[in-house]
């Protein structure tokens, strides 16, 4: 009876139940991290191990990709001899845990949110369109200074449908597959990516690896998260933009996913964006109106659909 028990709770669907309602209620910490320890790990790999910018590409890259190991497998090995070494029940605990860390779905939101309060006044105060602008500025690497409202909720619809992908399915799948080694390994990489899978000088070539092996990981749940968006909104319109040829962007992950998102919600994204102090035209994404504040609130939503969609799917297979 005991064992039947302890197995039902440290099943997939539990542990992942678990870490979403502690994502939920808790959020992600506000004062500490467990990634701060890993970033200034990556900080020391990458001072010690990069090569001059003058040194060949293919040097560059090695050194990089080796970089990227020492950075990732110290961590993942302790990892897993810890799995090991604990007993049955503190596995699970561990599990529960890891994964409530690697989940951004809470934090997304938050996120989120604090765009679209001030953005859903109307009329809409300059106070407050400020403040939006401030929010956003937060999630997405453009220049926000003179956005508009209208380009204010398209930044934070973008980066609350790759994010949602990025830090909330993604994690959840490879859990899925490799349990709680391999959501840990996904959110290292995702983290490596995030310091090092920069097109500049410095990470062009040495940051190289990370870029691409993010690329791998995501690849598979990026694919599910688009049907995952069209399932929860309208599902013509999000396959179709997923397949349209402006879809296809550097990365080959975020922009099939923008698309799906964008056509589920009936709003066009992409366009022109300013980077750093010039406008970059990227490929229209989606079909339907101009972006506003509502639509970043339906966006928010799509997320939230989805997460119950793959939890109800989840619960019924595992």
């Amino acid at each position: 009876m005991i064992t039947s028990i302890f197995d039902f709770l440290s099943s997939t669907s539990l542990i992942l139940l678990a870490a979403l309602i502690l994502d939920r209620l808790l959020g992600e910490p506000k004062s500490w991290h467990p990634l701060i320890w890993f970033g200034r790990w990556v900080d020391l790999c990458r001072e010690k191990m990069q090569m001059p910018l003058e040194a060949k590409p293919s040097q560059q890259r090695l050194m990089g990709t080796l970089a990227w190991l020492l950075a990732v497998l110290p961590w993942l090995i302790v990892f897993c001899l810890l799995l090991w070494l604990l007993p049955d029940w503190l596995d699970t605990v561990l599990s529960v845990i890891v994964l409530y860390f690697t989940v951004g779905w809470q934090s997304l939101r938050e996120h989120a949110l604090a765009i679209s309060v001030p953005l859903s006044q109307e009329p809409l105060p300059e106070e407050k369109l400020v403040e939006a602008r401030i929010a956003v500025s937060r999630i997405v690497s453009r220049d926000t200074e003179n956005l508009n409202a209208s380009d204010v909720a398209k930044a934070g619809i973008e980066s609350v449908l790759e994010n949602g992908s990025d830090a909330v399915f993604a994690p959840i799948f490879w859990f899925l597959i490799l349990g709680a080694p391999g959501v840990l390994l996904y959110r290292l990489a995702n983290t490596l990516d995030a310091m090092w899978g920069y097109k500049t000088d410095s990470f062009l070539h040495f940051g190289w690896f990370a870029a691409r092996f993010d690329d791998v990981l995501n690849y598979v749940p990026a694919r599910l998260v688009i049907y995952t968006y069209a399932a929860c909104g309208n599902w013509k319109q999000a396959i179709r933009s997923s397949r349209q040829p402006s879809a296809r962007t550097k990365s080959p992950n975020a922009g099939p996913v923008m698309a799906a998102g964008a056509g589920a919600l009936g709003v066009q994204l992409g366009g022109e964006a300013p980077y750093f102090g010039k406008v970059e035209t990227r490929p229209v994404w989606g079909e339907g109106d101009e972006p506003r504040p509502k639509h970043l609130e339906q966006a928010i939503f799509l997320v939230d659909k989805s997460v119950y969609l793959w939890g109800l799917v989840i619960c019924l297979l595992f």
